[in-house]
């Protein structure tokens, strides 16, 4: 197809609902806040959520899902852990599935409706079932609380909105969209959230730092306009850098002295100790500070202390091997973490942090003041070492780190336009066999149409460039072409995205995000024009596209196929 693009703006129409509800769902934890249309600034959560063993409590809950052996729904959160551990007490537990921390497949891979992902034991099933279960328990423990507390609310008067990393692929964000609508959420009331935007300082600009329960970090880079709103003004950017990692390099610990195998073993055959492990160092890890002084003891499970007991110099030589020989000791049924140990293991995710944050500042000098949210933000010891290395800017950490999110997001569904700006982060655009350029266009791609014209096979031609500056109210990219041969009969357009900011042709690089087809009139000499629009910069990318001469349309979002 030949083809013309041209920008235009656009203006989507924002509905009103009586309540805006957010649901954070995290690789870590997950839960949700809501707040009245009428009372916006007066947010409602559910009550704290308890592990049932111990001291340990929080405002969100595990996200770790329970599937009975027919793949029907069990239960969600500390509830699902507790009877999982429950089930494996009485070895019943090999024909359940038992989920924990499965969004980070989300981060990592292009998830399709056909992926599949593993449970602890390593059984598999579809990650649409799995992440929709999940999501469907948070909106009806949603309901179940707004009916304990008095509240008579139509599905139809709620817009949902999801919060999403933003560093995440677009494909990953719309596998959760998909999600959201098989847990029964309508796709028209249901928004994306990708980073808080609660506060608004008179500043010139912030950095916003939103700390994701799902192994990352999430950088953006936003500036306050007169009027309050914000405007973005570096795309947002991350990395793995954070709280979960310290649990993992916790948990590494225990595999380095006793052996990955065992702690295997350990996990499938007694799950009450392993959780146990975790919890009791969620625990501790949140008094950790520069201050800290204190050592941490930890009574071992069972399977770990038999097995200590049985080689003593075996174990004490792993210590030795990874060198903490001064720093952690096994006394009997007892492991001992000195104070640095116990540090040490923050020092991955707060170098990224801090490192990350400078690398901002020098292409941002304008940046005034810093906001810390999310759940590593209450870490002392991350804050402590931030403020150490910047010493010019304006820390913000508002109460309730853990929470902001979900607040930010709930107060984004009331005020959708109060972001007036996003950075594109990707390229868009659609493959076409343009008109061949020499220099610009590789030889392997060229060829000689039924015209006599040299053309490029699958050319990426571009819709709208990484880095471009759009309003939230939307802008529209019209596209015109026609088909290259007289006997076309139909157009299969094919839209794609990219990290590259003037890709040339559609390679391993460019993902697909949406294919459609449309037909076309028979050839009467007449052109055969197709015209195409796409809308960036709402919550979700759409197109609508139609044939002059016929009127035939389709539309839709730009969604995985």
């Amino acid at each position: 197809m030949s083809n013309s693009t041209n920008t235009e703006s656009v203006y989507e129409e924002i509905f009103e609902f009586r309540l805006v509800a957010a649901i954070d769902f995290g690789t870590t934890y997950s839960g949700y806040a809501y707040s009245f249309h009428d009372d916006p600034l007066t947010f409602f959560c559910p009550q704290t959520w308890y592990a049932g063993q111990g001291n340990l409590s929080s405002l969100k809950t595990p996200t770790c899902l329970l599937l009975n052996p027919d793949q029907s729904f069990n239960s969600f959160g500390y509830a699902a852990e507790n009877k999982y551990v429950h089930l494996a007490s009485e070895g019943k537990h090999l024909d359940y599935y038992f989920f924990m921390r499965f969004k980070m497949d989300l981060h990592w891979k292009d998830m399709t409706h056909d992926t599949e992902i593993n449970d602890v034991t390593g059984k598999g099933l579809p990650a649409i079932l799995v992440f929709s279960s999940s999501i469907k328990y948070l909106k009806d423990h949603l309901f179940q609380t707004l009916e304990d507390r008095g509240h008579t609310v139509e599905t139809s008067q709620i817009l949902f909105v999801l919060t999403v990393p933003a560093i995440w692929t677009e494909s990953a964000k719309q596998f959760m969209r998909t999600a959201a609508v098989q847990a029964g959420v309508h796709t028209n009331q249901l928004v994306y959230k990708t980073a808080t935007r609660k506060y608004a300082f008179k500043i010139t600009s912030f950095l916003n730092i939103q700390f994701k329960k799902c192994g990352t970090a999430d950088f953006s880079v936003h500036e306050v306009n007169e009027d309050g709103t914000l405007t973005e003004i570096h795309m947002a950017t991350g990395g793995p850098y954070a709280g979960t990692i310290v649990d993992e390099e916790y948990l590494k610990l225990y595999s380095k002295i006793f052996g990955y195998k065992t702690m295997q073993k350990l996990k499938a055959n007694d799950m009450e100790e392993y959780l146990a492990i975790a919890r009791n160092f969620e625990t501790k890890k949140r008094l950790v500070c520069e201050e800290y002084m204190e050592s941490f003891n930890v009574k071992l499970a069972t399977t770990l202390s038999k097995r200590f007991k049985s080689k003593p110099k075996k174990f004490k030589k792993n210590i030795a091997e990874i060198g903490m020989k001064d720093f952690i000791s096994i006394d009997g049924d007892k492991i001992k973490f000195a104070p640095s140990a116990i540090k040490s293991l923050f020092c991955t995710p707060v170098g990224g942090i801090v490192s990350h944050i400078q690398n901002l500042l020098k292409e941002h000098e304008e940046v005034k003041s810093i906001l810390l949210v999310g759940g590593f933000s209450e870490s002392r010891l991350l804050q402590e070492e931030i403020k150490k290395a910047i010493v010019d800017k304006t820390f913000v950490i508002p109460n309730e780190c853990g929470l902001a999110v979900l607040k930010g997001a709930v107060l984004y569904g009331h005020r959708p336009l109060s972001i007036t700006a996003r950075i594109m982060k990707y390229t868009y655009g659609v493959a076409s066999d343009s008109i061949f350029k020499e220099g610009i266009h590789p030889n392997t791609r060229k060829y000689k149409d039924e015209n006599g014209e040299f053309r490029c096979k699958r050319s990426f031609s571009i819709l709208i460039a990484k880095g471009t500056k759009v309003s939230t109210t939307g802008v529209e990219i019209i596209r015109t072409s026609e088909p290259i041969t007289t006997t076309q009969m139909s157009v299969a357009e094919r839209v794609y995205y990219t990290d590259k900011e003037n890709p040339v042709v559609v390679d391993e690089n460019c993902k697909l995000l949406k294919g459609y087809k449309l037909s076309l009139p028979e050839n009467n000499g007449k052109p055969r024009i197709v015209k195409s629009i796409f809308t960036f910069g709402l919550t979700e990318m759409k197109y609508r596209s139609e044939v002059i001469e016929t009127g035939i349309q389709t539309e839709g979002t730009l969604d995985l196929l």
